[in-house]
């Protein structure tokens, strides 16, 4: 199969600062280049690249552009897209709280078919729980441009032919998410790998059926 795999909250060429949400691992009060969400997101799915590619999947990486821009850039070539996140309650605007939620979350398109959205975002969901520091602490929904997952939504929305995913796996402002995923690149590269093996389940899944 080809996934994209999309850094998200880096590239936009109307906002070239962004980076997403930031953390404050060392707790000085402020988020630094090394706690920000687009440098963990890239970490980790070059992990899912590397992943992937051993499984015998070609990837497309996708790191600029509109998420508009990127969902169509997918639609001429791939047959699952990731949109590549982060979670936070902070969102980056002030200095985060090492106190706060504790699941991973999967999102899928609402519109897509429960074999495909819905079966990939179990899949996916099904990795993430053999991680300790999340276990059965893992979400998945459907998102929607009417309701509270809308912007899980909004960076999917465009995606047509390929079955779509905005994958936010960890709190980057979360104590023990920093603790377990955060303190080095390796840590973070399980979030990656779970997210690799999960497609591949799918996708040999849908092979026997």
């Amino acid at each position: 199969m080809i996934i994209a795999l999309d850094r998200q909250h880096s590239g936009k060429f109307s906002r070239l600062r962004d980076m997403g949400a930031g953390g404050d691992f060392n707790d000085d009060g402020r988020s630094d280049i090394e706690e920000m969400e687009s440098i963990w997101v890239g970490i980790y799915l070059l992990a899912a690249e590397i992943t992937l590619r051993e499984l015998g999947h070609v990837v497309f990486p996708i790191s600029h552009g509109s998420y508009k821009d990127r969902n169509k850039a997918a639609n001429d070539v791939a047959d699952v897209y990731v949109a590549g996140h982060l979670n936070a309650h902070t969102g980056g605007r002030r200095p985060a709280t090492r106190n706060g939620a504790n699941y991973g979350a999967v999102f899928y398109d609402h519109r897509s078919s429960p074999a495909n959205g819905r079966a990939l975002a179990d899949a996916v969901a099904a990795e993430l729980t053999l991680l300790p520091a999340l276990g059965s602490n893992v979400r998945v929904w459907a998102a929607r441009p009417d309701d509270w997952t809308k912007n899980a939504y909004y960076t999917i929305k465009h995606v047509q032919r390929p079955i779509s995913l905005c994958y936010e796996p960890a709190f980057i402002d979360y104590g023990p998410h920093v603790d377990a995923f955060f303190s080095s690149p390796d840590a973070a590269a399980v979030l990656g790998a779970a997210l690799a093996k999960g497609i591949h389940a799918w996708s040999q899944a849908r092979e026997v059926v």
